[in-house]
């Protein structure tokens, strides 16, 4: 008997429509990768595929230019509620990415979704 054991990310993806059944064989990276290769996605598109990990490194380095330096061990979390610092997350409100994203654009020239990233970043 050999035991298969599925992402539970993945799984989403395929339940969301976002992904075909055969991403179960690959990595996170490597179906989000197809996905967007498939679509003709940039991270300029809303509907670009960020992985979890892929989303909290753009947002880490999107709120770095407008001063909210995040350590890589903290996990970006989007929030209703008051944004800051908390035990092992920083939370943020929508506004506060899309306006790192815009100056993240206006800085580097490098045009992001704010969309795709927060829907690919983890609610609190």
């Amino acid at each position: 008997m050999t035991s298969t054991l599925t992402d539970p990310w993945i799984e989403r993806q395929i339940r969301a429509g976002h992904l075909a059944p055969g991403a179960r064989g690959l990595t996170r990276e490597q179906a989000a990768h197809q996905y967007n290769e498939a679509n003709a996605l940039d991270p300029t598109d809303p509907d670009f595929l960020y992985t979890p990990g892929q989303a909290q490194v753009v947002a880490r380095d999107a709120l770095a230019v407008i001063g909210i330096d995040v350590d890589p061990d903290t996990r970006v979390v989007l929030t209703d509620g008051r944004a800051g610092p908390r035990a092992g997350a920083y939370l943020l409100n929508v506004g506060q990415i899309e306006f790192a994203v815009e100056q993240h654009r206006l800085t580097t020239g490098e045009s992001l979704s704010a969309d795709a990233l927060i829907e690919a970043l983890p609610w609190e």
